[in-house]
């Protein structure tokens, strides 16, 4: 009688936790159907299209600060790297996840070792810091209406990687399979490991100034390190939207030009100086200027032939008033 007992049990607990899964899995796909209905509206296009490597690379790295979030209950400087065993746990049981429902589209994603390098008409548009000021906000809004905690929301995020994978993978067959799901792995993983960007940063919605106490000083930089900069020690910058920059390279319209007339107005208003961070002047300007440099190499270059016309000199990695 006991015996008959204990499986009668067993089969109501399994039941009862099958429910609870059910629940769960429910609970995260509307969560990640009603980010996608927002996100559908303001992804960065290229040529009047969604690009593939770069919405996959928002929805994976949105998904990994969400794990980084769930494991990290401290507070780090903005891009730190920080390694540890709980996401060395947890990570492949996202990407099971993601693979569990690409299979159920017809593609086993995981028969074949992960791409880690990416043609470069796939590479992502945007970098971490710039997904996680532009989306991060909207995305864990929509995760905690539905109740959702941080892990769960990484969860989730696995399931928007997957439904963005179909689009792009099944559907419209603009990007490998396999090469998508390396940019998910990837992407995961930097977000997973990376000090985000905090969650009350102000995303813009045009080419503007972002400004901070101390506003007499410009900075410029790897966006990463000039938000932390500013934090610190206030000052303003520049922050080109994605989706403005990507409109503008569809026409063929170089961003750096933005950018520059950021610059420009700066010294024209005599802002009182102009900081260059987490980067060394002599040896940037050593090197021969091309136009495939990033952007803020690039104000290096344009600021060192420039300042004098505006009334400026250098002083190690800033430019002040003669």
């Amino acid at each position: 009688m006991p015996l008959n007992f204990f499986k009668r049990s067993k089969k109501k607990v399994q039941q009862k936790q099958a429910a609870q899964t059910d629940t769960a899995q429910k609970k995260q796909y509307d969560a990640a159907m009603e980010f996608l209905k927002l996100f559908q509206d303001k992804m960065p296009l290229l040529r009047g299209y969604p690009h593939a490597g770069t919405v996959l690379s928002i929805t994976a790295r949105l998904a990994g600060t969400s794990l980084f979030r769930a494991i990290n209950k401290k507070d780090f400087e903005l891009g730190v790297v920080v390694l540890s065993e709980e996401v060395n746990q947890a990570y492949p049981k996202l990407l099971n996840i993601f693979a569990h429902y690409c299979k159920k589209m017809g593609i086993d994603v995981m028969s074949k070792s992960i791409v880690t390098e990416f043609p470069e008409k796939d590479k992502p548009l945007m970098d971490l810091a710039q997904i996680q000021t532009e989306y991060q906000s909207t995305y864990n809004k929509i995760m905690k209406e539905h109740g959702l905690d941080y892990l769960e929301s990484a969860q989730a995020g696995m399931v928007l990687c997957s439904i963005v994978f179909d689009y792009h993978c099944v559907k419209k067959k603009d990007i490998d399979p396999y090469v998508a799901t390396g940019i998910v792995a990837m992407g995961v993983m930097e977000g997973a490991k990376t000090s985000p960007v905090p969650l009350d940063s102000k995303k813009t919605d045009s080419p503007s100034q972002v400004s901070s106490t101390n506003a007499s000083r410009f900075v410029i930089g790897e966006i990463g390190a000039v938000m932390e900069d500013v934090k610190k020690n206030g000052g303003e910058y520049t922050l080109l939207n994605p989706m403005v920059e990507a409109k503008l390279r569809e026409g063929n319209i170089d961003p750096v030009l933005v950018y520059i007339q950021g610059l420009e107005s700066q010294l024209k208003a005599k802002v009182s100086r102009v900081d260059f961070v987490m980067m060394d002047i002599d040896e940037v300007l050593r090197q021969g200027k091309n136009d495939q440099m990033p952007i803020h190499i690039q104000l290096a270059f344009w600021l060192d032939e420039k300042a004098e016309e505006y009334g400026y000199k250098r002083e190690g990695n800033s430019w002040i008033p003669k």
